[in-house]
Formats: C-alpha cells, sequence, structure tokens
C-alpha cells in the first residue's frame, strides 16, 4: 500500500476562518472536515453551509489543532479575524487587542484516526504552523499533497515536509490568487482564500534543492531576512513524485 493517501476524497482544511476554502473543496466534490478555533466564525459556517452539514459531507469543529489534547487559551483579534492565534504575540502583532477565550485541542493524529488520511492537508493556523508539520512526520498513510502558510520559517517547513518524503514543491504567491479560476469548475478564488492546490497551482514541481535556491531568493534569505514586499505573501505546496533530488 502507498504511503500517501492518492485515492482519499477528503481535505482537511486547517484554519477555516470564513469558509472560501471550503466552499472551494466542496465544488470539488470532496468530503471536507474543517477546524476553526473561533467560534463566531464557526457559528456562520454552520449557516453557511448546512446543507453540507446536513448531508454528511462537511463536517465542522470549532477546536484548534495543536500537538495535545485538552483546553488551551486562544486569543481572538477582534479586527482581523486572520491573526487570531494560540499565539499572544502572533494574534497581538502590531499591537492589536486580543480577547481571550478558552478551546478545546486536537491533535493531526487523532483527526486522521477519526477521519482517515486526507488526499489533501490545508495548514494556516497563524504562527503554530510547525506543530501540525511535526506532526504530520509520524503520519501513515501521509497526505497527498499539503500546503502551508509561510510565516517566517519557510525553509525550516521546507525541511520538515521533505523528511516526510516530499519531493515536489510549488511556491504560490497568495496575493495573486483573486485573479486566478478553477479550471475544473470555474470557481473564481476570492481575493484572500488559499487558492487551488496540487497540480492545479501554477508552475512545475520543483525538487527539494530547486524549492529552497527559490525560496531563499524570492521570499526569506537564508539568515532570515525578507526579500519579498510586505504586499506578497506565500503559501508553499508539496506532494510525493518519487523522483531523486538531484545532487
Amino acid at each position: 500500500m502507498s504511503r500517501y493517501a492518492k485515492d482519499s476524497r477528503l481535505i482537511l482544511d486547517l484554519g477555516m476562518n470564513n469558509g472560501d476554502d471550503t466552499a472551494f473543496y466542496l465544488g470539488r466534490g470532496f468530503k471536507v472536515v474543517a477546524l476553526e478555533a473561533n467560534p463566531t466564525l464557526c457559528a456562520r459556517a454552520e449557516k453557511r453551509f448546512r446543507a453540507e452539514i446536513e448531508t454528511g459531507r462537511l463536517t465542522v469543529r470549532n477546536v484548534a489543532i495543536w500537538d495535545k489534547s485538552g483546553q488551551a487559551t486562544f486569543y481572538v483579534n477582534p479586527d482581523n479575524d486572520h491573526w487570531s492565534s494560540l499565539d499572544p504575540g502572533w494574534a497581538g502583532r502590531e499591537g492589536s487587542r486580543c480577547k481571550e477565550i478558552s478551546v478545546p485541542c486536537v491533535t493531526l493524529a487523532s483527526l486522521i484516526g477519526e477521519f482517515g488520511a486526507p488526499h489533501y492537508l490545508k495548514i494556516d493556523v497563524e504562527g503554530v504552523d510547525q506543530s501540525v508539520l511535526a506532526q504530520l512526520q509520524d503520519s501513515d498513510p501521509l497526505p497527498l499533497y499539503v500546503s502551508v502558510e509561510d510565516c517566517r520559517f519557510g525553509l525550516q517547513y521546507i525541511e520538515t515536509l521533505a523528511a516526510c518524503g516530499y519531493d515536489g514543491f510549488k511556491l504560490l504567491d497568495q496575493s495573486t490568487v483573486g485573479h486566478m479560476t478553477d479550471p475544473a469548475t470555474g470557481h473564481v478564488f476570492p481575493a484572500g482564500s488559499s487558492g487551488p492546490f496540487g497540480n492545479d497551482v501554477p508552475g512545475e514541481w520543483r525538487s527539494h534543492a530547486d524549492m529552497v535556491k527559490l525560496y531563499s531568493s524570492t521570499v526569506r534569505d537564508r539568515t532570515g531576512n525578507r526579500l519579498a514586499p510586505r504586499t506578497r505573501w506565500w503559501d508553499i505546496h508539496c506532494t510525493h513524485l518519487g523522483k531523486p533530488d538531484p545532487a
């Protein structure tokens, strides 16, 4: 059996936010499990996707993804809900205000144990993405496709994904997503959404070495200095191609 979930029809949407990504995945015919720690956003999603929830195509969980189960403090940013996080520094950046709430936490292993390995794993959990990637190393089978929002530690993310066996990488400029259309459905991606995934992400799959070169010359150099302007932000996508990484 393949180590990668090639035949899965499940997507794990970690960091659902306003549900725009979830809507796209459902439109592509996938079953979706969406996690969101902000209860206000979950309530909105339950209204927006009532039919899909009732038919079992969508499960919405008002929980945070973390490296252990139990309760944790989640910091809701009322002015920019995209910044809400388990990390108070991340949620309150630029001096913005936050509201503390208590949320239940789940691990990646518990999610996969309950729902199965996903075809695609979207990770956008504001400042704690590395915790999810660290857990991914223990998963078997692994998602065929993974994306993670780049936030300061992109080179570390690439190394962690490569250690999982992923050997195909793409870098998606998220500031361009609002100009993209899904070729399969005609879905127009809203600005701020994650956009396409897998083979539909523009460009060819790059080797691990080529991805490191691209990232370190485009986004941040190897010492962590930002190279790209603040008007551009990125997602790192990967898959398993089964090809050797050229020296």
